[in-house]
């Protein structure tokens, strides 16, 4: 089901690339390497942490004029937050401990920038992004517990939540790019639009889980074409 999606959105990628391409003045390709700072937002947890982690994939860059660009990118990221938990033990006081809700995602998003200067090359962007996650969680810390930290009645199992984590995710995106001829690079902000919670099955309905992500990459064009050469 993951791919299918991932491959969904790479073709809807590919076909607004190639929609706009015989209006561009020039266009070139690359790989791009840099880590993403991610968190989740709930009300059934907080979290101590994000993770820090790296992320790497392909980008295009079409220029339209001095002034404008479009960049329609595939990556791949690893993403999560390490989140507060309780243990209750029947002889003690219930404990904190923590829980990492890490996961891996590939995301296709598109951005349009516009460099106000002309004789500096620092651009503004925006634009948005969709993903499929897809997770490797252990499901034997059936002892930790979110939502209510004191009462287990009105506490959920942790691991129920992993499958929160499994699905798709898109939201807008925006930020900055500097840079001129093979290099590149990019300091973005995404926000993460849909509510994971609606991933599980059965679930009680009214809570939420939502992502967000600080990147900075950096860009290598491998290839460069102007087509008013």
């Amino acid at each position: 089901m993951n791919i299918k999606i991932f491959a969904s959105a790479a073709l809807i990628a590919s076909f607004a690339t190639t929609t706009v391409a015989t209006a561009q003045s020039s266009y070139k390709m690359g790989f791009t390497l840099g880590s993403n700072y991610s968190s989740l937002r709930s009300d059934l947890y907080t979290t101590s942490s994000g993770r820090l982690s790296p992320t790497a994939g392909f980008s295009i860059n079409l220029g339209f004029g001095d002034r404008f660009e479009l960049n329609p990118e595939i990556m791949f990221v690893q993403k999560g937050a390490t989140a507060q938990v309780v243990a209750f033990n029947p002889e003690n006081e219930p404990s904190l401990r923590t829980y990492d809700f890490h996961y891996n995602s590939f995301e296709a998003g598109m951005f349009a920038g516009y460099q106000p200067i002309e004789s500096v090359p620092v651009r503004l962007q925006a634009g948005g992004f969709f993903g499929t996650h897809f997770h490797n969680l252990d499901r034997s810390q059936k002892y930790l517990y979110v939502g209510d930290y004191k009462n287990i009645v009105n506490a959920t199992q942790v691991t129920l939540l992993n499958e929160s984590l499994s699905g798709i995710d898109f939201g807008p995106a925006f930020g900055i790019s500097a840079g001129t001829g093979q290099f590149n690079v990019s300091a973005r902000y995404y926000l993460g639009a849909r509510n994971l919670y609606k991933n599980l099955a059965f679930a009680p309905e009214g809570h939420n889980i939502r992502t967000s992500s600080i990147r900075v990459a950096l860009t290598y064009f491998f290839k460069s074409k102007s087509t008013m050469d």
